[in-house]
């Protein structure tokens, strides 16, 4: 049995037509599939258990879909294949992999997941990271986009954000070792290097690591953290030593003075005042 699972919100509705190009290409290999909703699915478990080892499923969708996915099927057996057919409009899982082809297996990296706590309410898994400040504030402005979701709209409302916002006053704890920081931007928690649509801030993590990489923007003059944040892309932030922090850990708590902005796996909220991550 082969099904495409396919989210008809991502990718600003094109995962339909991208869902129908996957199935031409499997019947070219004389592969029949079906293709459903990922929101035709109520009940997860009842879903899968029609599954067998031999089964494969086709994921659509990007790193939002992944992310719920992920946290749907938690304590589950997953008996199929899974692949992604890269699809979305950030696709930071799929680039973190480095593997050529529209076509990956996935499902070793959707178990054993870090967690995040926010403001005290239930935990849930993510894939990429979490970040609190600038990238939070930025995920909340795209996200209400009406207009595509690229990396053009991503710089344009990145530096809308520049605009808008503060420094903020923030204890970070790394596995029991207290940092204050009285004048930070953003700080990120990543399992993996990307976010923002391909923004590798955190050139040096990896999914199979033990510890999670924490990157702190600090201190730097908002027009020097202007000419900063288009590095990014590249990992080339990493030469600004004086306003940019790398950590590790796998214990991490963030406190905060003020509620901020804040975005795991690019789903943002807001206003928020402490997290924990665990991994």
């Amino acid at each position: 049995m082969h099904i495409i699972l396919v989210n008809p919100l991502s990718n600003n509705g094109k995962t339909i037509n991208e869902s129908i190009e996957l199935q031409k290409k499997l019947e070219k290999k004389n592969i029949t599939a079906e293709i459903h909703s990922l929101l035709e699915i109520k009940e997860i478990e009842k879903f899968l258990s029609d599954f067998h080892e031999d089964d494969y499923i086709y994921i659509v969708g990007g790193d939002g879909t992944l992310h719920r996915i992920a946290n749907s099927i938690q304590g589950l057996e997953i008996k199929p294949k899974v692949f992604l057919y890269r699809s979305g409009t950030g696709n930071d899982f799929y680039r973190s992999l480095k593997q050529k082809g529209k076509l990956v297996e996935i499902k070793k990296y959707l178990f054993n997941l870090p967690q995040v706590k926010v403001n005290h309410n239930k935990a849930v898994y993510f894939l990429n990271g979490v970040g609190v400040g600038l990238d939070g504030m930025v995920c909340y402005e795209v996200n209400r986009l009406t207009k595509p979701k690229n990396r053009f709209n991503y710089m344009r409302l990145a530096f809308k954000s520049f605009i808008r916002s503060k420094k903020f006053e923030v204890d970070l704890t790394i596995d029991g070792v207290n940092h204050h920081i009285p004048n930070a931007w953003f700080i990120s928690v990543m399992n993996a290097p990307y976010f923002g649509g391909g923004m590798k801030v955190a050139p040096k993590a990896h999914r199979e690591n033990k510890e999670l990489e924490i990157i702190v923007v600090k201190k730097v003059p908002k027009i020097i953290l202007t000419l900063i944040f288009p590095t990014i892309y590249f990992g080339w932030h990493t030469i600004f030593k004086s306003f940019v922090k790398f950590y590790k850990g796998n214990d991490i708590k963030v406190t905060l003075k003020e509620g901020q902005y804040m975005q795991v796996d690019g789903e943002d909220e807001y206003p928020v005042i402490e997290y924990e991550v665990k991994k």
